[in-house]
């Protein structure tokens, strides 16, 4: 995020913010942070912390944002946008652009449906369609005020100290995935040791990543 667009004293909203920790990470750039959680475990957590000042936390879906018109200096996405049902994607960008002042940004940032990372996950869940989803509402952002500013393609990576530290930060992303984890424990295991490339005492996964910005074109 650094480097998009300055933060001090800008009002930032993270719709999908998890736990918080990028919206707890605006505050400490001098920024206003708002995190729009849906999921109450994530935002539990967010909560359980020892407050941040600047930050506070709504539980809310992302396309039915409870801000008001001209709130936001930033409205981000991470790894969130398609996590949203693909018939609420449009309106939830539609939302983005109501609660931004002019000529503000929207930051998304994607996961490709690829990497190490990726091949994990789709054990338990392929996120494949959800992902081309979210690329397609945004090739149509334009109908709904946003225009493309720039475009970047990089990788990031995890680490993980085991593979149950690995299946916890799925878990922790959407808890309807416990379940189908626990019928999957042996088969989780054996592929994270033949993936993860092992790293002092971790093992590390990559994820590809796609970032987009868009500017609010009222």
């Amino acid at each position: 995020m650094e480097g998009i667009t300055p933060f001090q004293d800008k009002t930032v909203v993270d719709v999908g913010s998890g736990a918080g920790r990028l919206a707890r990470w605006c505050a400490r750039q001098g920024a206003r942070a708002v995190g729009i959680e849906y999921f109450a475990r994530p935002l539990a957590q967010s909560k359980a912390r020892p407050p941040t000042a600047g930050v506070t936390y709504i539980q809310a879906p992302g396309e039915l944002l409870p801000l008001g018109r001209d709130f936001a200096d930033v409205v981000i996405f991470a790894f969130s946008l398609h996590h949203i049902p693909k018939p609420f994607m449009p309106k939830a960008l539609s939302e983005a652009q109501r609660i931004l002042k002019p000529k503000s940004l929207l930051v998304v940032l994607e996961p490709l449906a690829e990497g190490s990372t990726f091949e994990m996950l789709r054990l338990i869940e392929d996120e494949t369609e959800m992902r081309r989803h979210a690329y397609e509402a945004l090739y149509q952002a334009e109908h709904v005020g946003l225009t493309p500013v720039a475009e970047k393609f990089f990788a990031i990576e995890h680490h993980y100290a085991d593979d149950k530290k690995m299946a916890q930060s799925f878990i922790d992303v959407d808890s309807r995935r416990e379940e189908k984890l626990k019928t999957l424990r042996k088969e989780f295991r054996e592929r994270f040791y033949e993936l993860g490339v092992l790293s002092d005492d971790s093992y590390m996964f990559e994820t590809r990543i796609r970032l987009d910005v868009l500017r609010n074109v009222k």
